[in-house]
């Protein structure tokens, strides 16, 4: 648990957050849509960080 708290991996969460709100933020003057724009950007950009995660550690292991 230590570990995780102490990596670089740790400051993804407020950033994806701070992101996703500001974004969601600027779609819509309605608090549901807004929410709704918060939770899609923020499991796009979930994703879309992860895939670019599993494609780096591929390119990676085939390097070595």
């Amino acid at each position: 648990m230590m570990q995780l708290l102490t990596s670089h991996y740790m400051h993804l969460l407020p950033l994806i957050a701070a992101t996703s709100i500001v974004y969601g933020a600027t779609r819509d003057e309605r608090p549901i849509f807004i929410l709704s724009h918060i939770v899609r950007s923020a499991i796009w950009m979930t994703v879309f960080l992860g895939i670019i995660m599993v494609v780096l550690a591929v390119l990676g292991w085939l390097i070595q």
